[in-house]
Formats: structure tokens, C-alpha cells, sequence
């Protein structure tokens, strides 16, 4: 079941877990920021009557076309012991659905690329926040919600605060 919860701790140990020891803390950080933010879109997956899931949107402005309406997808969290049970594609799914309601054209990730072309995201050619630290290119996506909606479009994004920190886009470190 998707659903919006204001869970703010339940969330953030969420996160801890489901990026383990190394991103964990960091990500626990950026929900509970995110949370606090009124542009933020959270939902989550509810099993066993707890939280399971977490998918978080943030406004995503496009530099060059700013009457674009478009989102960044992050964090996307699963609890370990749910993990390859699609409580990740339910979130972007119902992500999808909610965002479709409220008309957005397009949602952007940057994540395993397997994993988000496998859930309908595919290349674009808007540029990331920070996109010179971005070394990992095919890891950019997008998945348009209107069909046709981001047609020829590019250049650069701005995501909002506090995700706009250099950290969460240097992907030199990161294995595929």
C-alpha cells in the first residue's frame, strides 16, 4: 500500500538501513531535511504495518526551460529484508501516479543505471545539478509522465536544497 506518512524517525531510520554504513547516516540527514521542507513529496510502502519504503520527490527547475514542471526522485529506500520482494518499483509507480496527477511532465533520478532503465527511466539530454562531478552519465536519467513533454529539451538543472550539495553528485566513488 502507498501511502504519505509524516513518520519523520520512521523514515529516517528507513534510509539509514536501507544505504547501510557508508551512506546511511548521510542519507538519514538529507530525509529528515527533506521532510522538513514544503516542496517535498514523500510516500511510502506499508507491509507487516510498518514502513518498508520510502521515495521522496524535490522540484527539479530546468535552467534553460523553466515551464517545465519536473522532479528529482531521491532518496529511494527499502528496508533490507524487503528488498527484490518490488517495493522499489511500487514506490516509483505510485511516485508516478501522484505526479501525473498533479501534471508533472517528467521525473529525473541519479542512480544505478540497470535499475532505473529497468523502471522505465532512459537518457536525457538535461544536464545534472553539479554535472561535472557527475562522472557517471549513464546514471542521469529521466522518465517522462506526459508523453512527448521533454521532446528536444536541455541543458542544465537545479535541484532544490539540500540535495543541491556537491557530495550527492560526485559519483567518482560509486561502483556500478
Amino acid at each position: 500500500m502507498i501511502t504519505k506518512t509524516t513518520d519523520t524517525p520512521a523514515i529516517q531510520n528507513l534510509h539509514l538501513h536501507a544505504f547501510g554504513d557508508d551512506e546511511g547516516p548521510i542519507i538519514h540527514a538529507l530525509s529528515g531535511a527533506f521532510l522538513a521542507h514544503p516542496d517535498i513529496i514523500s510516500l511510502d510502502v506499508i507491509r507487516q504495518e510498518r514502513v518498508v519504503g520510502n521515495i521522496m520527490f524535490s522540484p527539479l527547475r530546468l535552467t534553460d526551460h523553466p515551464d517545465k514542471s519536473c522532479y528529482l526522485m531521491a532518496p529511494v529506500g527499502v528496508l533490507p529484508a524487503f528488498q527484490g520482494q518490488g517495493v522499489g518499483r511500487d514506490l516509483i509507480e505510485g511516485g508516478v501516479a501522484h505526479l501525473s496527477s498533479m501534471g508533472v511532465e517528467a521525473i529525473f533520478v541519479l542512480g544505478h543505471p540497470g535499475y532505473y532503465a529497468s523502471n522505465g527511466f532512459g537518457p536525457t539530454k538535461v544536464l545534472p545539478p553539479h554535472h561535472r562531478l557527475v562522472t557517471r552519465m549513464d546514471a542521469w536519467k529521466m522518465r517522462e509522465i506526459i508523453p512527448g513533454a521533454m521532446v528536444e529539451v536541455g541543458g542544465t538543472s537545479m535541484a532544490s536544497e539540500p540535495i543541491m550539495d556537491r557530495e550527492f553528485w560526485d559519483t567518482s566513488d560509486r561502483a556500478e
